[in-house]
């Protein structure tokens, strides 16, 4: 394209981050129905990041109606399910993407967010360190558009005890199709299969109750 354009000027519009990442993202106008914006309107290290992000993910977020952006695969397993449960379909079916990150991206995704004011939901442990995951998210807490969830209870610090205390070692048996005789040798099992568990969860016919801020995220 650059090299047959001659001294015409080329838009290109497209739904496809793959076509977005190739054609360099410094050039990039972000639509959506309401709002438009480029990268430069983002602070420089922000606009850096996306700038180097490898993979064809860079601009999901602008691509669909709403995002819920999680820590790992495990995680969005879960997501997808509870979703399904609350609104009988798929996320992509009602134009939700569920949008697997690092946990250092998460605020990068954020600041696109509030730019173009669409609405996000962050599912994120609480590590049992909820005075630094408060400070971390200090800048979006509360804005309109954007909601951070989480469970407050220290105890629980990721998604497998938290699966775990609100469904209790029978069901976590029962999806898992197995016998641990207590909550120890549960968890050591699913923090060793974190992925493999959590598409257990996300095909199984058996009923299990989703966490309340999992549940919160994908009202």
């Amino acid at each position: 394209i650059a090299d047959n354009r001659g001294k015409r000027q080329v838009i290109v519009t497209t739904h496809s981050s793959f076509v977005l990442n190739k054609l360099g993202l410094d050039a990039v106008l972000l639509f959506t129905r309401d709002h438009c914006a480029t990268l430069n309107q983002l602070t420089p290290d922000t606009r850096d990041y996306f700038l180097k992000l490898p993979g064809h993910d860079t601009l999901r977020l602008i691509l669909c109606e709403r995002a819920i952006l999680v820590e790992g695969p495990s995680d969005e397993l879960i997501v997808q399910r509870a979703f399904k449960e609350v609104h009988k379909a798929l996320p992509l079916e009602r134009g939700v993407d569920v949008i697997t990150v690092n946990s250092l991206a998460f605020k990068r995704f954020l600041d696109i967010a509030l730019l173009l004011k669409r609405r996000v939901d962050v599912v994120t442990d609480n590590a049992s360190k909820l005075d630094a995951l408060k400070a971390k998210y200090v800048d979006y807490i509360g804005k309109p558009n954007v909601e951070i969830s989480f469970d407050p209870d220290p105890a629980y610090p990721t998604l497998e005890p938290q699966l775990l205390k609100v469904n209790g070692l029978k069901v976590m048996n029962d999806v898992l199709d197995k016998t641990f005789a207590d909550d120890k040798k549960l968890l050591d099992y699913m923090e060793d299969n974190k992925t493999e568990c959590a598409l257990k969860f996300f095909e199984t016919a058996k009923p299990w109750t989703v966490p309340e801020y999992i549940r919160r995220a994908v009202a």
